[in-house]
């Protein structure tokens, strides 16, 4: 079987996809814990991020949460404040998901970018949803906790 251009050109896009895909899934979450930090942070709670990377070996298919990075704050008893710190660092994804749903659409015609858009869009709306889903190491179950 001799191997041709078209090939390679396929094996390229696929490790450029890679590369793309990883560098935002890191981006999303130092932006999630960025949020949690600017909010505990406002509320004067005297934030401190912890980042956890080395446990992304332990990523799986399934629904439980690995704990890749946290925001610690003081627990000042306000279920309100604690609430608004949590649900920031979704709404930080969300946000992210935004801006890259606009790159999509604003450079459908440039392939490369439109692609990065897209791949963007998946990650930061997934990172959003899977974070307020009510399961346990993720911030919807503190939600869910102090209201539900």
């Amino acid at each position: 079987m001799i191997v041709n251009r078209r090939f390679w050109k396929g094996v390229l896009r696929v490790l450029i996809g890679l590369f793309v895909f990883v560098n935002i899934f890191l981006l999303n979450i130092v932006l999630h814990e960025f949020g949690h930090y600017i909010a505990a942070e406002y509320y004067g709670l005297e934030p401190e991020i912890e980042f956890e990377l080395g446990n992304l070996k332990e990523i799986s298919f399934s629904l439980e949460g690995v704990g890749l990075a946290s925001t610690s704050f003081i627990d000042n008893g306000d279920s309100l404040e604690i609430a608004i710190i949590a649900l920031i660092g979704p709404f930080f994804n969300l946000l992210l998901g935004i801006v890259f749903l606009f790159i999509f659409i604003s450079f459908k015609r440039i392939e490369y970018l439109a692609e990065i858009g897209i791949i963007g869009v998946v990650v930061s709306i997934g990172a959003f949803v899977m974070n307020v889903l009510p399961m346990e190491g993720v911030d919807g179950s503190l939600i869910f906790r102090l209201f539900g």
